[in-house]
């Protein structure tokens, strides 16, 4: 199991690495005038992913630079869970058992993008993991993946999200 974990951290260390550069795709230019090739800046449009992790009007087209902040992957069984479980750990007299419900709702999504080999969804699955802790802080599954998560960040001289740390 320990030996399965690092060889998955190491490939997810090395996915990180290999898409962090900051090179973009060639765009399609069969179709484009000359006016439109110039070096002027062009942005890419990306339709939005509705979730829990703050997703807009899904009619309404954003840019790349803001599609960066939700996941690429829809979870809405799961972000349906979370809003059920978070209700009910939030409301007045919510017992641990209910703290502990909205807690592995989190970790349950958490596990969704931590386990899709997809660098840019760890910052999701790290912020899922810092919500559950905070209804139950002796979650030790939730605790071993951030830290994991944090100590990848920390050894590749990246800056660690702060996904989850907003109260």
């Amino acid at each position: 199991m320990r030996s399965t974990i690092l060889i998955a951290l190491g490939t997810l260390a090395l996915a990180v690495v290999s898409g962090c550069s900051t090179s973009q795709p060639a765009a399609n230019t069969s179709n484009v005038s000359s006016a439109q090739s110039s070096n002027a800046p062009q942005t890419v449009v990306v339709p939005p992913v509705a979730s829990a992790h703050g997703g807009g009007a899904a009619s309404t087209p954003t840019t790349s630079a803001s599609a960066a902040e939700k996941p690429s992957m829809a979870t809405p069984e799961l972000d349906a869970r979370i809003a059920k479980a978070e209700a009910k750990a939030k409301a007045p007299g919510a017992t641990d058992a209910d703290k502990k419900a909205a807690a592995a709702a989190y970790v349950a999504r958490a596990d969704v993008f931590y386990s899709a080999q997809q660098p840019m969804l760890y910052k999701f699955a790290l912020g899922d993991f810092r919500r559950a802790l905070r209804y139950d802080p002796r979650n030790g599954e939730a605790r071993a993946k951030m830290d994991e998560i944090v100590s990848i960040y920390q050894s590749m001289g990246k800056p660690v999200p702060t996904n989850g740390q907003e109260q």
